[in-house]
């Protein structure tokens, strides 16, 4: 009887964790190769559990909060660095959290991925947690995720055209969706693939006209620089002064038409390259010509529905003299706005701007030993987030 009661205050001192506080509070904030190598492997409830649509959210959404990663290019080798915040000091302080990045390290699998070793150069797009590696001149599409190292081919069909792969999400309907636009003879044909459900591209019978879009040769032009901003793609067309969007879960065109400021800036600062970021959780637009005067201008489409836009001009960006590149990356974890610079003989600098309280601070990228001559300047690819979305 002795030994029962012991046994039973033993159970008593060591109860089983509640399911809901392990799936909802612990194994979300797990290390993605933990998830994926050890504890899918637990049991198969585990592992049906970790794969299901609501723990991959949950999971990207803890993720999303805390870590930024990015992706560099040199010559044909992939390389990686992450920043996230880590509590200094003890306690639960905010003001102890500090943000610390990571060493460069190279990404050998990424290196010799067929995908990126096509297209290292033309086509590569992050949505959500996932990458799309494309080509203009009609190669096959792949799909990688590099947090997991998974990675699949979409059906190839070889196109007598020219043809603009673009990538999207939508929170709403959790899909994932490739837009294929092909051009031929003043002609456009529309096809979409959704990953997870179909096997082969899927005709769209849109109507552009119908969301007041006109689609002439120039939106071959303006295909090429998608950016997937809440489940709607969105292209600048700068003769047009507007944005065309498609809408991922409804496959849907409509357009937003620029603000006549925002359209004069074009004229004002001969800027031919504007580009749109995501800032904030909002559609904006910057013109990127204008680093020799260490000024930065965004126009910021506070209002989606009333089209209200709003200027930021960035002046406290110090910008050292041999910049020959910067790029701005749109807002990471921590609600600052990323800008990435390329500066000759120097490591790639990332500047964090916060916009509320105006400043600015830098952080240099450390590269292993043997990546330390400047030959073949290191090129940012993309910032993604982890995910843990399968692919097969």
């Amino acid at each position: 009887m002795a030994r029962e009661s012991r046994k039973r205050k033993l159970v008593n001192l060591n109860p089983e964790l509640p399911p809901e506080i392990i799936f909802s509070h612990i194994l979300p904030r797990l290390p993605p190769k933990d998830l994926m190598m050890q504890c899918r492997c637990v049991c198969k409830s585990w592992s049906s559990l970790i794969c299901s649509p609501s723990f991959v959210a949950d999971f990207w959404n803890d993720r999303n909060k805390s870590t930024t990663n990015f992706l560099f290019q040199k010559q044909n080798r992939f390389f990686s660095s992450k920043i996230e915040e880590e509590q200094q000091g003890g306690g639960n302080n905010n003001n102890n959290r500090v943000l610390i990045p990571t060493p460069v390290a190279e990404l050998s699998y990424l290196s010799r991925c067929e995908a990126l070793r096509l297209y290292r150069y033309d086509r590569v797009q992050s949505v959500h947690g996932l990458v799309c590696a494309s080509s203009s001149y009609g190669g096959p599409v792949f799909i990688l995720n590099p947090t997991t190292r998974e990675s699949i081919q979409l059906p190839h069909v070889k196109h007598n055209a020219l043809v603009a792969y673009n990538f999207g999400f939508s929170p709403l309907t959790n899909e994932y969706k490739v837009l294929q636009i092909n051009f031929r003879n003043s002609d456009f044909q529309f096809n979409a693939f959704t990953l997870g459900q179909d096997s082969s591209w899927r005709p769209l019978q849109v109507d552009p006209a119908a969301g007041n879009v006109d689609l002439p040769f120039k939106i071959w032009a303006v295909a090429i620089s998608p950016v997937c901003i809440n489940g709607a793609m969105h292209w600048i067309d700068k003769s047009e002064k507007k944005i065309v969007v498609f809408d991922v879960g409804e496959e849907s065109f409509s357009v937003v038409p620029l603000s006549e400021d925002c359209a004069q800036d074009f004229v004002d600062y001969d800027d031919n390259f504007p580009r749109i970021v995501e800032v904030g959780g909002c559609v904006a637009v910057y013109l990127g010509n204008r680093w020799e005067h260490n000024k930065l201008i965004l126009w910021i489409l506070k209002d989606y529905q009333n089209l209200v836009w709003v200027k930021e001009t960035i002046t406290t960006i110090e910008v050292p003299k041999k910049t020959i590149q910067g790029e701005v990356l749109g807002t990471i974890h921590t609600g600052e706005l990323a800008i990435m610079l390329l500066v000759v003989d120097s490591p790639l600098q990332l500047h964090l701007y916060n916009m509320k309280s105006k400043r600015c601070r830098i952080f240099d990228f450390v590269w292993p030993g043997f990546m330390t001559k400047p030959y073949g300047m290191p090129l940012i690819q993309l910032v993604y987030s982890d995910s843990i979305v399968p692919l097969k």
